[in-house]
């Protein structure tokens, strides 16, 4: 059995038929049995002739969702203790959405990056959000996070983690997602995407290649990200990026590697937001910065970017013009290019690119390092 026939979702096409009085519903009256399912895919929106957008309301309810079920039909998950994980962002609210509709306990571990109305919703939803402050440590916080964990399961065995950024379950879940792109798009495509734990990228682009193995994959960082041989330094870009290196990212999968700055991303949401009246996060303005220089410079291609939640959690800050002002980003110009670089060390804090190629992480910084 298919992971599409297991969460028992129907991929369903929407006529190109851009008249009103014809348009025909949806879903043609789908009731579904829960939240999560009517959510759980995303919409495809066309927003030039060979450039797609994969619009989520929640891309991190997908492998929530799948890793839940999948340990509560192997018996892996004793409901009397809580599930378990460390996140500040959307993973923890994909988890707190599954463990409300399952009647399941859930503990986030986070600290001061989380914002107050996840932190409300997270509460709302049943769940115990426990916040660490950042000077009790001079480590990282991601890691300070990690080892708090740690230490809760080492007396708390029986409760279930379901590790976002190490457990292959997290890739699997997105092959439901791949099936519908091929199912809406055809099987000839370019997947590009932010890349924070490697789960959505890397597993989808796994399921496209045993379609067609010269599917493209592209992914997108930020400066002061680790995942493609950059020093670890304080983010300004959110929800992409991460100072730990994931098991789940696997760089031979990638075709190409761009960093681009939090300015581009912010103002690239608003642009989406202001043109097309597609409301989601900077995540998703990230890669549609990218993904619309690649699918200029590749017309032959069909690309198809990720856009992984909605804009709700941005209303303060990018979706602010104050903000932007006092980050210094309101009247600045969006990078139209990239810069392209040999190896990671030539990275600098402009819009740059590198032709990963399909190389190890190993492979590429040997480059680096002249070896």
């Amino acid at each position: 059995m298919s992971v599409a026939q297991a969460f028992q979702i129907d991929c369903l096409n929407v006529g190109s038929e851009n008249n009103f009085k014809n348009f025909h519903l949806y879903n043609h009256g789908k009731i579904y049995k829960s939240y999560s399912d009517s959510i759980l895919l995303p919409n495809i929106i066309q927003i030039e002739k060979n450039l797609f957008m994969a619009s989520f309301q929640l891309m991190k309810l997908m492998p929530a969702k799948y890793v839940i079920e999948k340990a509560l039909a192997e018996k892996r998950i004793n409901p009397k203790y809580p599930i378990i994980e460390t996140s500040s962002g959307t993973y923890a609210l994909g988890l707190g959405i599954i463990c409300a509709e399952m009647g399941l306990p859930f503990r986030i571990i986070s600290d001061q990056a989380i914002d107050d109305d996840l932190k409300r919703r997270l509460e709302d939803l049943g769940g115990y959000v426990q916040i660490l402050s950042q000077t009790l440590s001079s480590e990282n916080p991601q890691i300070f996070r990690l080892n708090t964990l740690k230490e809760y399961l080492a007396n708390n065995p029986q409760s279930f983690w379901p590790q976002q950024y190490n457990n292959p379950e997290n890739q699997t879940a997105y092959t439901i997602f791949a099936e519908y792109l091929i199912k809406q798009l055809g099987n000839n495509l370019t997947l590009v995407g932010s890349v924070g734990s490697g789960g959505s990228t890397c597993g989808t682009i796994k399921c496209l290649r045993e379609n067609n193995p010269f599917n493209r994959l592209v992914g997108v960082d930020t400066f002061g990200s680790v995942l493609f041989g950059l020093i670890n330094e304080k983010r300004i870009l959110r929800g992409l990026g991460n100072s730990l290196m994931p098991q789940n990212l696997e760089h031979c999968l990638f075709d190409e590697v761009h960093w681009v700055s939090a300015c581009d991303a912010y103002l690239q949401t608003r642009k989406l937001h202001s043109l097309y009246s597609s409301f989601h996060g900077p995540t998703s303005g990230a890669a549609y910065h990218v993904a619309k220089w690649v699918s200029h410079q590749n017309k032959d291609e069909k690309v198809v970017f990720i856009a992984p939640d909605t804009g709700h959690r941005y209303l303060s800050s990018v979706y602010n013009n104050q903000y932007l002002k006092e980050m210094s980003f309101f009247d600045k110009e969006i990078s139209s290019s990239p810069l392209k670089v040999m190896d990671p060390s030539e990275v600098n804090n402009k819009w740059t690119y590198l032709n990963w190629n399909r190389r190890t992480y190993k492979e590429i910084m040997e480059v680096k390092n002249g070896n």
